[in-house]
């Protein structure tokens, strides 16, 4: 009976090893053609969409703020003290060249151009008198040379009378707009007392600065855009007419100044603006947004080179309606994976085609 026992227990025993072994070696063949198989899947080249590197400007857009001024202005001050007699303005008002604005007290200045007229009416009469009598003999030389003198004297008297009664009025040196003044009638003003401005708001010249990075690409000359904060609606066409020959050493920024037309006047110097500067900067390769991966190493591109995949890391610069330039190792033609970047690895085979936008 023992003996039957353990027959029995030796032949279960066989049979389990060999149920076990015949297991094993099925799951070796099976693993085994799986990973051939796997082999044979990684020495398939990889079908992938590809797009030749083209290169393109970098077109910089750079707003700032401004401030305009009038291209032309004044303040206007009295030559001599005295008491205003009359304010011949009212503010806002667009005058001419030349108009009287304020005029003093003026008198006495009327009193010595009248005086200075008579004295030279009575000298060219006394010089005509000795002309007369010349012929005769009846005048003398130095009689003759002495009234001549006294009516080249006369002129001088009344040329000067006339220039101090002038000084009595404050006249427009150029056609503009004036201001508000604080004077009136009765006021007592001297030289030092600012009398009213005026302004040429025919043009407005707007002053700005950029940053010191930008300062090489701005030029006389340049174009640009500027938006008034009192009407940010309008945008008004400019041109760059000055620089500054150095950069300011706090701000690190450069100084410039550019003028606007302003035929209406509608625009008031003082204003604030914002101001775009439209210039073409460093050239540089662009390509399709979706072309770019990210890593913990940065941003990078597939770039196809003898059938295989590379990996090329690069700076993005700049987003531009679906594209992407950036700033890498490479050249004009290189082909870089536009679609089946996702599971591609280094020296991978690839097979390519080019790719068409807008195609499924």
């Amino acid at each position: 009976m023992n003996l039957m026992s353990y027959r029995l227990q030796f032949l279960i025993v066989a049979l389990l090893a060999a149920v076990l072994a015949g297991g094993w070696w099925s799951f070796e063949s099976w693993g085994g053609g799986a990973e051939a198989s796997k082999k044979a899947r990684k020495s398939d080249p990889t079908h992938v969409l590809v797009e030749a590197v083209s290169l393109t400007d970098d077109r910089i857009s750079l707003r700032v703020v401004g401030t305009g001024k009038a291209v032309r202005s004044a303040a206007l001050h009295p030559a001599v003290a005295g008491e205003v007699r009359e304010i011949a303005f009212k503010a806002e008002q667009h005058v001419r060249k030349g108009q009287a604005l304020i005029r003093l007290d003026d008198k006495h200045q009327r009193l010595k151009v009248r005086l200075g007229e008579v004295a030279l009416a009575e000298a060219r009469r006394q010089l005509g008198r000795m002309k007369k009598l010349a012929p005769s003999g009846h005048a003398s030389r130095a009689r003759m040379d002495t009234t001549q003198t006294a009516l080249e004297l006369a002129q001088l008297h009344l040329e000067q009378a006339k220039a101090e009664l002038y000084d009595r009025t404050i006249y427009a040196p150029f056609t503009g707009v004036v201001g508000m003044t604080d004077l009136n009638p009765g006021d007592r003003v001297t030289q030092d007392t600012m009398a009213v401005t005026l302004d040429d708001r025919s043009a407005l010249l707007v002053e700005f600065t950029v940053p010191e990075a930008h300062g090489a690409q701005v030029k006389v000359g340049d174009k640009i855009i500027v938006r008034p904060w009192s009407a940010p609606e309008a945008a008004i066409d400019g041109m760059i007419t000055a620089l500054a020959s150095r950069i300011d050493k706090t701000s690190r920024s450069l100084r410039v100044q550019a003028k606007i037309a302003n035929p209406d006047g509608r625009i008031r110097p003082g204003g604030s603006f914002e101001v775009q500067l439209n210039f073409v900067g460093k050239t540089y390769p662009i390509v399709r947004e979706v072309a770019v991966l990210w890593s913990r190493d940065g941003a990078y591109l597939w770039r196809v080179v003898n059938g295989r995949a590379e990996k090329i890391f690069v700076r993005l610069v700049r987003r531009d309606k679906g594209r992407i330039l950036v700033d890498g190792p490479l050249n004009v033609g290189d082909t870089i994976v536009v679609e089946g970047v996702q599971g591609l690895r280094l020296g991978q085979k690839v097979k390519t085609a080019p790719f068409k936008p807008g195609s499924p």
